[in-house]
């Protein structure tokens, strides 16, 4: 039974030392390069919806296998642009996209098409804020009054 122990083990520590360091899927330079174009395509996306929009910042974005062949990516970021009184506005985005890998076109390159993209959270923070104190505006409404209950014996 002792041996039997020991085997079972040896065998389940050589099947996990092979599964973590396999190759995989989907490289790192790719992972690496899914980020750079998304990051370009977010910049270009947000000056085309948004032309007054300044401040571009990608704060963070990470991309995760699904599969071979589909990739989920992650992305936060923010951008400043001037409301109707001409006072900055940061708007923080937070969203979510799913890349799938496209068939072989010959050139050896992998292509990916983003397909779908949904926001997740959406953020607007004011630069000068507004100070609001109770009772500065006069009561415009009168008063209610209740009746004072009647004595009954």
């Amino acid at each position: 039974m002792k041996y039997l122990s020991l085997i079972i083990f040896v065998v389940l520590l050589a099947a996990t030392w092979n599964m973590i360091h396999r190759d995989p899927s989907i490289s790192f330079e790719t992972h690496a390069g899914i980020q750079e174009k998304l990051a370009q395509l977010i910049q270009q996306t947000v000056l085309a919806k948004r032309p007054q929009a300044t401040e571009i910042r990608i704060q963070k974005i990470w991309t995760e296998p699904q599969s071979e062949d589909r990739v989920k990516a992650h992305f936060i970021y923010s951008f400043e642009e001037p409301d109707s009184e001409g006072k900055k506005i940061t708007n923080q985005i937070t969203a979510e996209g799913f890349l799938e890998k496209q068939a072989d076109d010959g050139s050896g390159l992998d292509r990916w098409n983003l397909s779908k993209v949904q926001t997740t959270n959406d953020a607007v923070t004011f630069e000068d804020g507004l100070f609001v104190t109770p009772g500065e505006e006069p009561a415009t409404e009168s008063p209610v009054t209740t009746p004072a209950p009647s004595e009954t014996r």
